[in-house]
């Protein structure tokens, strides 16, 4: 006799089940009837892997009763009697049994009836003393004579005293069996069904995992259970979250495999399509009818496997197709594509199963591909729209089609891997010789070429362009581009100047930007000029669907940049460095860190453009750069000079550099930084020719402007540092003051200070001391610094020490804080912050705020008694953003993070209108 409930069900739980009492009860009162002499038949049905088998078996092993157990498999179904000699071989039975089920096995028309009888019989005769419990698993895959067999003992159970336990999995087909309907029939038997388990908070650690547990498995023992091997094998999130290994994903696959036969591709039709598949579409793609992928769902449904016909995790799907063998898979793939084209998906649908299929054989994949593509490059996925396209070139046969997709794999690529659009130009060029490609396909190849520096072939490109008869927008941007980068190659328009056309409200992001950098190279610093770049970059995005990639961003920035609207700029860049972060666009964070070191330079914070143009070559390499290495190269070789790591500059001038990129305006900084190098080393006379090679290049190409490079404040300062040709070194001087006018700029401020070296000792104090006041206001830290310098020694040959003490004190300060480690040295030689300490008390360096400039002391001092950026701008009458980079460099010197730490000695430098 079985024991009680407790101890049965305490087995039942080592078992693997918990939530049975109720079916557990059902089945000892069934065996307590059949023990009396009246058979029962207990039917226990569930959803795949519900936990049937081991309700089945640990019922068995702990009824107290003689227990015979038979498993049936779908590969076994061929075997006649299969089950049956299960069943009677641990029972011992005669050896006329085993002849009995010998000859039935060999009948070709099946067991007959005496037969049947005759082994009903047999088992009777075996359990007349010693009662029976008999467990089939999966029942419904037994072979039919043992189903025959089963059905003619069912209807003779009345007076034996057997349970006779069946499994089987519950499915919408199984309920129309010859079984199922004796069974209904039969008043003896009763329905056990398992349902999904409800609750598992015992098993798991938190109540958190047993939520994920359930919502991961909808209750069903087998993955509940891999669900805890994967806790107890696999490394723990670092969330803390519910661990999904190998385990779980072996048990839903297992799932699949032990359920009706129909089941398995209907789920991985599912996984292969998505989650909006139609019936209708996953009935194609498995090549069942509608009514059968209904019962599949249903069945994975009921099983947990799936929650509203869709898996329950990534994991699950993925689990799924990894089930698929390579070619397997592919085939479902294209089988996908296939039927969302018949049904007239649209291409964004479609591409994306060919491209898993790997499969570009077929000429209508052609349009499919470039409609994918060009959805792809407006939502900024450039990796996903070349991939694109290099199926649609395969897929290709017609030779203009073949060679327009070419042309355009170049504009793509040359916005992720300047250096692979390149190589790519190899297989281009021959179709444009040979008249293949469209004039505009023409026109978007002539910057890639000139980037990689295969100039001769941008020439045959810009003739074939300049013979059509029609300009388009495009051509008006190639070439204004051209007379700003390239302008050795450009023809300019002789009727109607730059500055005077007019861009059109439709006119794209490229000619917009090129317009306000052409007026800025051709006629200097303008208010219009920098209002059409702010309004490039306020709709500019890192990656532009555009055939110029993020370059239209890039030269609205330069615009600003050789305007000295160097604030503007910074914002900008650091914003659309963001945003290239965000979607790793490798190509568009280099341009933009580029100018991003560009404006630190020209600010004089010199660590910060090292970092930057750092920065540049990182995210593309030299290579990838072509002739625009010269910017990226010329800032690390100016910011390692001006920090005085001369040993640094000449390592990068060592870097093999293209000859193409000497004649174009990128060759410019380069040059002019290898001319400043030159000139820390003593080496003047090389200095002054790259000097006065930038003069000449600029002067040539109509863009001599010293907001590009300033060569003639340079080449005068090489004339000075030589002692020889004061008079050159002061026209030099002299005419750059005339062309810049009366207005502030950087490029002033230099001047002066240089235009004060050629003066008489007394003169120098009043052009050095306006030197600084300019210096001061466009916020180039490294050139006050070294107005100062000038300032203090001009002091000191007029014997005005205390003052150039002073002076050279805060000139020391401006110094340090932008790294300047020589100028430093210059001005305490051997003396760091440290000794500075220790001077004398007339020579002790000043607090802190003495270290500021006198804009920033105004502008902190305003901040320290609670005014805003805002009304800070409007009482000094400078721009908000200005305001907010002095306040940036009040912090950094002052060493504190927030406005109330401001110290209260700020109040005595409070301007007389607050």
């Amino acid at each position: 006799m079985t024991g009680t409930s407790d101890n049965s069900m305490t087995k039942a739980k080592l078992a693997g089940l918990i939530e049975r009492d109720d079916q557990w009860a059902t089945l000892e009162t069934l065996l307590t009837d059949s023990l009396s002499g009246s058979g029962r038949v207990a039917l226990l049905t569930g959803p795949v892997a519900s936990g049937k088998t081991e309700l089945l078996h640990a019922f068995g092993e702990s009824c107290g009763v003689n227990f015979v157990k038979a498993t049936c498999s779908a590969f076994e179904r061929d075997l006649p009697f299969g089950v049956v000699g299960q069943i009677f071989h641990p029972l011992d039975a005669p050896a006329e049994v085993g002849e009995l089920l010998d000859a039935a096995a060999r009948s070709a028309e099946g067991p007959s009836a005496r037969q049947l009888h005759a082994l009903c019989i047999a088992l009777m005769d075996l359990t007349a003393e010693a009662p029976l419990v008999i467990g089939i698993d999966d029942v419904q895959h037994a072979d039919s004579s043992s189903l025959h067999w089963l059905l003619y003992l069912i209807r003779r159970l009345g007076q034996v005293k057997v349970l006779l336990m069946l499994s089987e999995t519950a499915s919408p087909r199984a309920a129309h069996t010859a079984l199922h309907t004796e069974l209904l029939r039969h008043p003896h038997c009763r329905d056990v069904p398992l349902a999904p388990l409800s609750s598992v908070c015992d098993l798991f650690d938190t109540p958190l995992h047993a939520d994920d547990a359930m919502g991961l498995s909808g209750g069903n023992p087998l993955l509940i259970r891999s669900l805890l091997d994967d806790q107890r094998l696999c490394k723990p999130r670092d969330d803390g979250g519910l661990v999904i290994g190998p385990s779980y994903r072996r048990a839903l696959v297992s799932c699949l495999h032990r359920s009706d036969h129909h089941v398995l591709p209907v789920a991985r039709a599912l996984a292969v399509t998505g989650e909006q598949a139609t019936r209708d579409s996953l009935g194609r793609l498995a090549r069942v009818d509608a009514d059968t992928v209904a019962s599949a769902l249903d069945v994975m449904n009921e099983a947990g496997l799936l929650a509203d016909g869709w898996f329950r995790d990534p994991a699950a799907r993925g689990a799924v197709l990894d089930d698929l063998s390579a070619q397997d898979r592919k085939e479902m793939y294209l089988g996908a594509a296939l039927l969302l084209h018949d049904e007239g998906a649209p291409a964004t649908e479609v591409a994306p199963y060919l491209v898993m299929a790997d499969h570009s054989e077929n000429p209508w994949m052609v349009p499919v591909f470039e409609e994918a593509a060009e959805h792809a490059l407006r939502d900024e996925q450039i990796d996903m729209a070349l991939r694109y396209l290099e199926l649609a070139h395969r897929a290709c046969v017609e030779v203009h089609g073949r060679a327009a997709i070419a042309a355009k794999l170049v504009r793509v690529e040359w916005r992720v891997n300047p250096s692979a659009a390149g190589r790519r130009l190899g297989t281009v060029v021959p179709a444009m010789r040979a008249g293949q490609l469209s004039d505009r396909d023409v026109t978007s190849l002539v910057q890639p070429m000139l980037w990689n520096c295969q100039v001769d072939e941008a020439t045959e490109a810009l003739e074939r362009v300049r013979r059509a008869t029609t300009t388009s927008n495009g051509v008006r941007a190639m070439e204004l581009w051209l007379a700003c980068s390239h302008p050795t190659l450009a023809r300019r328009p002789q009727s109607e100047p730059v500055k005077t056309r007019m861009v059109s409200l439709t006119s794209g992001p490229m000619l917009k930007a090129v317009t306000a950098l052409a007026n800025v190279l051709t006629y200097g610093s303008s208010d219009s000029s920098a209002t059409d770049a702010e309004h490039v970059l306020q709709a500019a995005r890192p990656s532009d669907s555009g055939s110029w990639g993020p370059e239209s961003a890039m030269l609205a920035l330069q615009a600003l940049v050789y305007a000295d609207r160097l604030d503007v700029a910074a914002q900008w860049c650091d914003k659309l460095l963001e945003e290239a972060r965000a979607k790793n666009l490798g190509v568009a964070r280099a341009f933009f860190s580029c100018v991003r070191a560009e404006v630190s330079l020209r600010r004089g914070d010199l660590t910060t453009a090292f970092e930057h143009a750092h920065n540049a070559l990182d995210f593309m390499p030299a290579g990838g750069w072509g002739v625009a290495l010269g910017m990226p190269l010329g800032i690390l070789i100016n910011a390692a000079t001006k920090m005085g790591r001369h040993e640094d500059a000449a390592s990068f001038l060592e870097q093999p550099v293209p000859e193409a990129m000497f004649q174009s305006r990128y060759g410019l900084h380069y040059l002019y930084a290898r001319g400043h190098h030159y000139l820390a080393t003593s080496r003047h006379y090389a200095a002054l020719a790259d000097f006065l090679s930038c003069g000449e290049l600029m002067t040539s190409w109509g863009v001599d402007q010293p907001g590009v490079v300033p060569w003639r404040t340079s080449a005068a300062e090489a004339w000075l540092l030589h002692g020889a040709n004061r008079d050159e070194a002061k026209r030099l001087i002299n005419e750059q003051l005339a062309r810049l006018g009366p207005d502030a700029s950087r490029t002033r401020g230099v001047a002066l200070r240089l235009l004060a070296a050629t003066n008489q000792p007394h003169n120098r104090p009043q052009l050095l001391q306006d030197a600084v006041v300019i210096l001061e206001e466009y916020g180039d830290q490294y050139e006050l610094a070294r107005a100062l310098a000038d300032l203090s020694k001009a002091h000191q040959a007029l014997r005005e020490h205390r003052r150039a003490w002073t002076v050279a004190r805060r000139a020391w300060h401006v110094a340090n804080v932008c790294d300047a480690a020589e100028l430093c040295e210059e001005l305490l030689p051997s003396r760091g912050k440290a000794d500075a300490e220790d001077a004398p008390a007339e020579e002790k360096p000043v607090d802190p705020i003495a270290t500021l400039t006198d804009a920033e002391r105004r502008v902190a001092a305003l901040a320290a008694v609670g005014y805003t950026n805002r009304e800070i701008a409007s009482k000094l009458y400078i721009t908000p953003s200005t305001i907010e980079q002095h306040l940036t460099r009040v912090y950094r010197k002052l060493n504190v993070k927030y406005r109330k730490d401001l110290p209260a000695d700020l109040h005595s430098y409070l301007p007389s209108t607050a």
